[in-house]
């Protein structure tokens, strides 16, 4: 999950923040900048300090040495399915911040939504580059040609999968409050989030324990925010 994508999904929250933040004030408060400033400090903070493996340990790697779980998906990359994961991912955090900014109250729960995605990517980095796991491509026959991408070193866990349930999670935890109960909508942004995991896995960008790690990694950033913040 490259930073830019979370800073994008901030931007898009930006108007119907403001919105709701007229409406419902003061739904931003200095807690809630710093702590949306140090998660987009560490989110960034791998990349800017060179933190994490330069080189990959094999090309190609053998996918004997897979487990069973993560083996049958690898295949060569397709680029449409890794661009559909991300306009997926910001089609999510755009239609949550719509529901809930145009909601009483729910400004400070777009707040919540776009701490949890912040925490949940800067986490996903730090993870990233102390893990350093190799992305499927370097065990396909495209490998010597990846091997040179410092990215394709990065794959658990999936920061894409990440974000989107810490704002699906976000989201069901917050109609729940708003409305007494997460209903029908509270349950599709899980099956939004579920969506942008397998795109990810059908681009041949993560293995299928990489989409779960980062699906527990966004959930826990959700209920951790939510617990703090409310």
């Amino acid at each position: 999950m490259r930073p830019r994508i979370l800073l994008l999904a901030g931007a898009l929250a930006i108007p119907e923040l403001l919105a709701a933040q007229a409406a419902n004030p003061p739904a931003v408060r200095p807690a809630d900048i710093i702590s949306g400033g140090v998660a987009a400090g560490l989110a960034v903070a791998p990349r800017l300090f060179g933190w994490g493996p330069d080189s990959a340990p094999c090309a190609p790697c053998s996918r004997a040495d897979l487990p069973g779980f993560d083996r049958w998906v690898v295949h060569d990359p397709i680029p449409a399915w890794a661009t559909a994961s991300s306009i997926a991912l910001l089609g999510l955090g755009a239609a949550v911040a719509v529901d809930l900014g145009r909601r009483e109250r729910g400004a400070a729960y777009v707040v919540a939504a776009v701490q949890a995605g912040l925490w949940a990517g800067a986490a996903t980095e730090v993870l990233k580059a102390a893990v350093g796991r190799t992305r499927p491509v370097l065990y396909t026959d495209g490998a010597a040609a990846a091997v040179g991408n410092a990215e394709n070193l990065r794959s658990f866990p999936s920061g894409h999968t990440a974000v989107a349930f810490s704002l699906a999670t976000t989201y069901w935890l917050a109609r729940r409050d708003l409305t007494g109960r997460p209903g029908a909508a509270g349950w599709l942004g899980f099956v939004a989030a579920a969506g942008v995991g397998v795109m990810r896995v059908t681009a041949g960008k993560h293995f299928p324990s990489d989409v779960l790690g980062g699906a527990l990694l966004g959930a826990a950033s959700g209920v951790i925010v939510h617990a703090v913040r409310f």
